[in-house]
């Protein structure tokens, strides 16, 4: 709040004036509260896009009208970027998509939220807005609360199905509020009807939050993307977990390979291609030693391997070697000594004769451990 950008930003808005016409808002806030590193800076204001435009170049501060549809602005300064925002009340929703109209009301803005611990609004003095009158209650007590009725608000998102357990994942402890899961079940089916870009993005952060595990079970319990769980177990993914957080071995895709995949879930080619490095790996470790670890590292990687001998450990519930563990993160694979022109030497032609032995060759070296 004291950075030279925040200052400037929040000076060229009016957020010093009395009362404040811009003030920090969300995750921000929440995160401050909490105790928590800021990824993003949030800024409401009372002013229309228009405005918000003229007064960044007044002050000589760059944008990009990022959404101007839903009044959104991106100020851009000495690298850090600020999400101003023109307080919204909604028009019309219809579970995807929300018309809105502006306002100059922070409190309807506030209603229009999802959670009550992301509808915070710090003025940039660090003067704290409550306006649905829970949202410091809910944060004291790692409570992940609807704004108004659970019901109301999925019906005009229902995106924040998926964000419900993702807060509770990231922020919340104890039980969760039945009248939500209520909600969250009732509405389950409709989060078909969303974009599987928009599932994929909420369902990674879910399985990346520090323990995923009670969150995935009750999930799939109450029906929301229960087609999911076809391979899961909730001991064995909550073991895998914990052993890469312990050895620092932090992965999303392998987490997503122990839990199974969706067809709600639409993953990038490199994504996929972490997947398949996990089940390559996982193969190659059907017997756990020295040397299928040394050969799923040369086939698959060192990250692989890592991820494939922590599944596999999982798997078995057992306590992970740490002189294994050690060949996985740190061993250098080498590099196959023979090359196409050493046969030719040797009085080969090219062709697929030759391809053939090579592959052959590389077979045998592998499977004497390389020598």
């Amino acid at each position: 709040m004291n950075a030279p950008q925040c200052v400037a930003v929040m000076r060229a808005l009016g957020g010093f004036e009395t009362p404040a016409q811009a003030m920090f808002v969300g995750g921000c806030v929440r995160n401050t509260l909490m105790n928590l590193s800021i990824k993003d800076i949030d800024i409401a204001t009372i002013h229309t896009p228009e405005i918000v435009m003229e007064k960044l170049k007044t002050a000589g501060i760059r944008y990009v009208p990022t959404g101007l549809d839903h009044g959104t602005i991106m100020a851009v300064m000495e690298g850090h970027n600020f999400e101003i925002t023109t307080l919204r009340r909604d028009v019309k929703t219809d579970g995807r998509h929300a018309i809105v109209a502006f306002t100059d009301e922070w409190g309807a803005d506030a209603a229009r939220r999802d959670f009550t611990m992301n509808a915070l609004y710090a003025s940039i003095n660090g003067d704290v807005y409550d306006f649905t009158g829970h949202g410091l209650r809910d944060i004291e007590h790692h409570k992940v609360i609807f704004v108004g009725d659970a019901s109301s608000r999925i019906q005009e998102d229902y995106l924040r199905i998926l964000r419900y357990f993702r807060f509770h994942a990231e922020y919340g402890r104890g039980e969760m509020e039945t009248a939500a899961l209520n909600a969250c079940q009732k509405f389950a089916s409709k989060i078909s009807t969303l974009s599987k870009e928009r599932i994929t993005q909420e369902f990674l952060k879910i399985i990346g939050a520090q323990n995923p595990a009670p969150i995935l079970k009750t999930m799939f319990s109450c029906g929301v993307l229960k087609s999911l769980g076809k391979k899961f177990d909730a001991e064995i993914f909550g073991y895998f977990c914990d052993l890469q957080q312990k050895h620092d071995a932090m992965n999303v895709m392998a987490r997503l390979f122990i839990v199974g995949t969706d067809e709600m879930i639409i993953l990038s080619n490199a994504q996929k291609k972490e997947l398949a490095g996990c089940d390559s790996a996982l193969k190659i470790l059907g017997n756990i030693n020295a040397k299928s670890i040394r050969r799923a590292v040369y086939e698959t990687g060192n990250a692989a391997a890592v991820q494939g001998y922590l599944l596999k450990t999982a798997q078995s519930g057992q306590v992970p070697d740490l002189d294994l563990l050690d060949i996985a993160k740190s061993w250098a694979a080498p590099i196959f000594p023979i090359k196409a022109a050493d046969l030719m030497n040797e009085g080969m032609v090219e062709g697929p004769a030759l391809g053939a032995r090579l592959k052959e060759l590389e077979a045998a070296w592998v499977e004497r451990d390389f020598v």
